[in-house]
């Protein structure tokens, strides 16, 4: 497969989010294709988005809450499918992420904490809405899209 993955995320990025954002790259493992980009709401400085874009994963995650959620992708190599069709899905499910994380520094979410079952600090889950789907993202799990 040869998704170019950083053309593919700057499209999204440009796509999902206006100049109310602040858009700027970190770091990337580019020798395995894997690109990031970080944004902020210029005007809820509180809050960030991670959005990375690799071979058969889109991930986002969230600093300041330690939560994260990703999506696997078929990357087309056991199948007979067209590339054309394989980066246009991973390209639809970056979008989906990317307007989950809009949602998300718009300030939409609920934010719940409990004590972790192993008595060590607090379990943290984003629960978020975004085009009719709910997603549940933590620091060691996630879930979504599941229709609302």
């Amino acid at each position: 497969m040869t998704t170019d993955n950083k053309a593919m995320l700057d499209r999204v990025i440009t796509e999902v989010f206006n100049e109310d954002f602040v858009i700027t790259r970190v770091s990337s493992d580019e020798a395995h294709g894997t690109h990031s980009v970080q944004v902020n709401n210029r005007f809820r400085e509180d809050r960030t988005a991670i959005i990375r874009a690799g071979h058969v994963w889109m991930e986002a995650f969230i600093p300041e809450l330690e939560v994260q959620t990703s999506i696997l992708v078929d990357d087309g190599e056991e199948d007979d499918d067209p590339e054309d069709v394989i980066e246009a899905c991973k390209e639809g499910e970056l979008r989906k992420i990317g307007r989950v994380m809009h949602a998300y520094l718009e300030g939409g979410g609920r934010v719940s904490e409990r004590r972790s079952l192993l008595g060590r600090g607090t379990v943290r889950k984003l629960v978020i809405e975004s085009d009719g789907f709910e997603w549940r993202l933590g620091r060691n799990f996630w879930s979504g899209p599941k229709p609302v």
